[in-house]
């Protein structure tokens, strides 16, 4: 009997320290269930993924833009409430604000990194020229790839690239050499008149000459402004790849002779799939190449024959 009341008596001590713990508070002390460690919140305000996964991406891996143009780039960060940081991997060519709106300024190519939370998301930019907008040009892809590696240069502080005009020799002669990654000539004396020092193409038309792929006129000089003419910049790039011989005897334009010293160039660079001609089944070496037809040489040139 004694030992049953000293059960129910601890019972009610138990019970009335229970009630006094919740009921009885200070100032400040919560009021209520005991706090479970999985239900702190991190004090910065920053929650994370109950998964335990943590995410950024971007709506866009990659992008164009035409210069004096912008688009507006999206984060998805999951995980993480931390504000998210944007960076362009060139800021001449593109920038980026806090927002992720990418204004585009030159022609190129640019990378947008988007960061946050130890999380970092890519993507790449290509900034067009406003006058070569259109994919379905020929001239659209090798203008922009050339763009990229430097091989060409626009107007208007590399916002045009105006394919329409006529290439002259002195654009020719630079193009080929920024091509082979601007090799250094080995002579530092320019031996054509009209070639000065302070001029773009000074070193180009020195290694172009050292290495017998342009030449001057009798007066010696190279005539630097003179409208590229088909026929040379189809011979400048088969001396740049070595003088070879083509490997049929069939020639399908009918405008170009044997005779020509253009000859095996011709059949060679259409064999090479460097030059295709016209619909006619001409050449038109007479004609002036122009810029967007310079591009695509150098282009094809490149793919077909550095194997790029």
């Amino acid at each position: 009997m004694l030992k049953r009341i000293a059960v129910i008596a601890l019972a009610v001590l138990m019970a009335s320290i229970l009630i006094a713990a919740v009921v009885l508070k200070g100032p400040g002390e919560y009021e209520g269930p005991a706090i479970q460690l999985g239900d702190v919140s991190d004090p910065g305000g920053q929650q994370e993924d109950p998964s335990g996964e943590l995410s950024l991406k971007l709506n866009k891996s990659k992008a164009n833009i035409v210069c004096g143009k912008t688009l507006t780039l999206k984060a998805t960060l999951t995980g993480s409430n931390e504000a998210v940081s944007w960076k362009s991997s060139d800021t001449k060519k593109a920038a980026v604000d806090k927002n992720g709106k990418v204004t585009a300024k030159m022609a190129g190519s640019v990378t947008i990194t988007a960061t946050a939370a130890g999380k970092s998301a890519k993507c790449k930019v290509t900034l067009l020229y406003k006058d070569v907008t259109n994919s379905e040009d020929f001239w659209y892809t090798p203008t922009n790839y050339l763009t990229d590696k430097g091989v060409v240069k626009g107007y208007d502080n590399q916002t045009k690239f105006k394919p329409a005009n006529k290439c002259t020799r002195a654009q020719m002669v630079t193009f080929i050499w920024r091509l082979m990654g601007e090799p250094k000539p080995k002579t530092k004396t320019c031996k054509f008149s009209d070639v000065k020092k302070n001029d773009y193409f000074y070193k180009a038309c020195i290694w172009g000459n050292e290495n017998h792929i342009v030449e001057g006129y009798k007066d010696g000089t190279f005539g630097p402004q003179i409208v590229c003419a088909r026929r040379h910049a189809v011979t400048f790039l088969w001396r740049l790849a070595g003088k070879p011989s083509p490997k049929t005897t069939k020639n399908k334009f009918s405008d170009v002779k044997k005779s020509d010293y253009f000859y095996k160039a011709t059949l060679w660079a259409s064999e090479k799939k460097i030059l295709a001609g016209y619909d006619d089944g001409t050449f038109r070496p007479n004609g002036d190449c122009l810029r967007r037809q310079m591009v695509t040489f150098l282009y094809k040139y490149d793919k077909n024959i550095n194997k790029k």
